[in-house]
């Protein structure tokens, strides 16, 4: 079963996306949110999953986002969608079909599985975690992303637009998938098939971030909140040939956590994720989630 979900931030930003449980008795609960200028449709398969399995589920979309209220528009800003994660994890506690003394499991993909990482690491309220194909560094992956000659373009037009925001201008905006040889982009390929067709349901989806959404990508470090995870069981799923991402960075960060954990890996890249590997993504964390945060 299924409910649109609403709750408020903090400063009063509604939020909106899913809330999905299984049976008319309480269960352990799952929080997901999506990736880097995406929406819940994306992801929303995975919460189906899940909630089939007997968890009860709630996915939303960040704000500026998708049904989200929010404003700038479309832009990823991790230092306030760490907040609003925190935000639902109380809402998602305070449903009926939630067993709230149990706390919450999270589920991060890409961007959202570093907002995963760091709100493990400082919410006593997160029992567990599993995140796939996750940003662990921005500082890493941001050289590897972009030659030098687009990382200087990208640092001087970030420059100019700080400067027009200050004097009223509205914020800069740049596609999050290129969409012809040469065009600046957050990622500088081809839209993957699974954002286009996520799925039955329509979606909010729109190819355009913020610029300054970049300037954050590459200041945002989960890998440095990584060794406070303390004994909160973490499950990290790669792609063996991300280059959004990138696997070798991810294994580091993976390496230094001293916390429970498990490793697995999919022979695809970063996008492949949600589709070509959706068996296995989605099987290995519904495991993990049974094992730690169990519904009997």
């Amino acid at each position: 079963m299924r409910r649109t979900a609403e709750f408020k931030t903090e400063d009063g930003t509604a939020l909106r996306g899913q809330f999905h449980w299984n049976s008319a008795s309480v269960a352990p609960s799952i929080v997901m949110c999506h990736g880097f200028g995406g929406v819940q449709e994306h992801i929303e398969h995975y919460a189906a999953l899940f909630c089939e399995a007997g968890f009860s589920v709630l996915l939303y979309d960040h704000r500026g986002f998708g049904a989200s209220d929010g404003t700038p528009r479309q832009e990823v800003n991790p230092y306030i969608q760490l907040s609003d994660l925190r935000d639902a994890i109380s809402h998602c506690l305070a449903q009926p079909e939630v067993q709230r003394e149990r706390g919450v499991a999270l589920w991060g993909s890409s961007f959202a599985g570093g907002l995963a990482i760091v709100t493990a690491a400082n919410d006593q309220r997160v029992r567990c975690l599993s995140v796939q194909i996750p940003n662990v560094s921005g500082h890493r992956n941001g050289p590897k992303m972009f030659t030098s000659e687009e990382m200087t373009e990208i640092r001087r037009r970030l420059r100019e637009d700080r400067e027009a925001r200050l004097a009223g201008e509205p914020p800069q905006m740049i596609p999050v998938f290129a969409r012809q040889p040469g065009e600046l982009a957050a990622f500088l390929q081809g839209v993957p098939k699974r954002i286009l067709e996520p799925g039955p349901t329509p979606t909010r989806w729109l190819n355009e971030v913020t610029l300054r959404s970049i300037e954050y990508m590459f200041e945002f470090e989960p890998a440095g909140w990584a060794p406070y995870l303390g004994a909160k069981p973490i499950q990290m799923i790669l792609a063996e040939n991300d280059v959004c991402t990138f696997t070798n960075i991810q294994r580091d960060v993976y390496d230094s956590i001293e916390a429970p954990k498990r490793l697995i890996t999919f022979p695809g890249g970063h996008f492949h994720a949600y589709d070509r590997f959706f068996k296995e993504t989605s099987e290995p964390a519904l495991e993990w989630f049974l094992q730690h945060h169990p519904i009997a």
